[in-house]
């Protein structure tokens, strides 16, 4: 064993205290805000809860999967057997929707799910960057992690209880709205949804205006918001979060129910609390733009420390740095407003990570002095210099043994970690070690993406293959396709040309059948979700005559297997 292997393997990866006393916040327990209305924590990532109504019951969110909604079922049977007659998404995030199927128990086909018309089209989306997110939330949430690996929380929640066995059924909502609020009586309770977007453009809170509960959702919770979250997400709006927090502070509630992180009473303390998280909000918003209009660029404007919260917010219990940061806030703020360009003139057309890399061990007098830079960094404590030249000598390692720049990235990766308050910093610089040394591998196992593509729309399987067009391929293919699903009577429409798939949801209006190079008739649209999701072949469907390919003049032709399996190959997601 080196000595840098031995490091690794007695380093304990310490956490700030701070972070590791944030567990307390998700202790598994059902909290009874007041009789009949119940809020769960600590069962999944996310906060789960139940009201009682007259002849059934209500549940706002539902986990993250399956799975982790097994024992909640359970325990919310326990307190009431009555149906579940309604089930409400706040907003499309995982960690609130996956675990409907079991949180509906027997009453499944008839319950109604409500949310905002805006989270359907975000479901609608969400698989098409699916395979980037998944590894980019595995590393936030560490979702890879264990204890020996030095997890201590998610920051918002215990742990995202989701791995490759994990199913994710997706249940679309019955009922959106797209206005202002909705006002609802379910099962004999009032309640008003109204539309709120913060830390998503889709999200609701849920008040109950007779009882004086307002549920959060995720518009605050005990932790500095993610204006910016780093699994990747669009910045979300300062300023339209502030008027979200603005419109919940100002219904004065005496309970607020967050979904993450445990609720609070006392009009009062609600009503300060609530505008402390606004007003940090602002703050950082604010100022961010104040020296963004004076010519500074995010790294002048964290790096000279331009922006600090003042006293007063810097110490309060809900804005501490334990999910979002106020450098990663800067950051989002001048990216939404202004977009990727620093305005210096050397980020305009960078080098490619390769060449920078050769340039700067080039310049440090080869890979042998740069790594030996790399280990003094490390020794001096300055560990985010040691990452840097580490991540170069990766790209660019010349006669140095790969395995020993390797584990001395790890080492920076775990002391780097060690430092932050964050969960979502500390989990991503964890799980990337692991990724490094070839511990561990990211990504939806088969089944799971099989059960993605059964589970989604139509429309979002067409639009998937537009995304996944291998444009090399496809530079010399210039054909249409035209798709008739015969149990929905669907019709789309996918024309290849000059390394594009341009897909429309319905037929082109008078196109001469010379035109058509293929008519494919599909008998189900199971039967295509099974070929895309490579269940079953095409060539078994043909034969089945679950698939029936026709020219253009609506002939069937078997011949035309072959343009259809041709096709089919130019689009891959590698």
């Amino acid at each position: 064993m080196s000595d840098v292997d031995t490091k690794i393997a007695s380093l304990k990866i310490e956490a700030p205290e701070a972070l590791v006393k944030q567990t307390e916040e998700f202790a598994k327990q059902i909290i009874t805000i007041l009789p009949g209305i119940h809020c769960a924590v600590g069962y999944g990532l996310a906060n789960s809860m139940l009201i009682e109504g007259d002849d059934g019951n209500i549940i706002i969110d539902t986990l993250e999967s399956c799975e982790a909604a097994i024992e909640l079922h359970k325990d919310f049977q326990a307190i009431s057997s009555k149906p579940v007659a309604a089930i409400i998404y706040t907003h499309n995030h995982a960690d609130h929707v996956f675990g409907t199927e079991v949180l509906a128990g027997d009453n499944l086909s008839n319950v109604k799910i409500y949310s905002h018309a805006t989270t359907r089209k975000m479901f609608d989306i969400t698989g098409l960057i699916q395979r980037t997110t998944f590894q980019r939330a595995a590393r936030q949430f560490g979702m890879y992690l264990t204890e020996a690996h030095g997890i201590v929380n998610d920051g918002i929640g215990l742990h995202l209880k989701f791995d490759k066995n994990s199913r994710r059924p997706l249940l679309y909502p019955t009922d959106t709205f797209d206005t202002d609020s909705l006002n609802l009586t379910i099962a004999g309770r009032n309640l008003v949804l109204y539309h709120a977007p913060g830390e998503t453009d889709d999200q609701i809170v849920v008040y109950m205006p007779k009882e004086k509960v307002l549920f959060a959702a995720d518009n605050i919770y005990k932790a500095f918001p993610n204006i910016y979250a780093i699994r990747g997400t669009s910045t979300r709006d300062a300023i339209q979060w502030v008027s979200s927090l603005d419109l919940m502070r100002n219904l004065r509630a005496e309970y607020l129910v967050p979904s993450h992180t445990k609720p609070i009473s006392g009009a009062e303390y609600i009503y300060e609390t609530i505008t402390i998280y606004r007003d940090a909000i602002q703050f950082v918003h604010d100022q961010t733009v104040r020296f963004m209009n004076q010519g500074f660029t995010p790294d002048d404007i964290i790096g000279k420390k331009f922006i600090q919260l003042p006293k007063h917010l810097k110490e309060h219990p809900y804005l501490q740095e334990f999910y979002g940061t106020v450098d990663w806030s800067i950051r989002a703020i001048f990216d939404r407003y202004i977009g990727w360009y620093s305005s210096k003139e050397s980020d305009l057309n960078p080098d490619a990570p390769s060449i920078r890399a050769q340039n700067l061990i080039r310049l440090g007098g080869g890979s042998i002095k740069v790594f030996e830079s790399a280990q003094t960094a490390y020794s001096e404590e300055k560990y985010q210099w040691c990452l840097e030249l580490t991540e170069a000598l990766n790209l660019h390692p010349e006669d140095l043994n790969k395995s020993e720049i390797i584990q001395l990235q790890v080492l920076a990766l775990q002391k780097l970690a060690s430092f932050q308050t964050s969960a979502n910093g500390r989990n991503w610089y964890l799980t990337k070690s692991l990724e490094i040394q070839g511990l561990i591998e990211i990504q939806p196992s088969p089944k799971q993406v099989s059960q993605t593509i059964m589970n989604a729309p139509l429309k979002s399987l067409f639009m998937f293959l537009s995304i996944n067009l291998n444009y090399q391929k496809a530079s010399e293919f210039n054909q249409l396709f035209l798709f008739h699903f015969q149990d929905t009577n669907a019709k789309f429409s996918i024309h290849i040309r000059n390394g594009i798939a341009d897909v429309k949801y319905q037929w082109p209006e008078n196109i001469q059948s010379k035109s058509i190079d293929v008519i494919v008739e599909v008998t189900k649209e199971e039967i295509w979700k099974q070929v895309i999701a490579r269940i079953k072949g095409p060539i078994d469907s043909v034969s089945d005559e679950e698939i029936i390919l026709k020219d253009g003049s609506g002939e069937i032709n078997q011949e035309l297997i072959v343009p259809f399996l041709i096709f089919l190959t130019m689009f891959t997601s590698d």
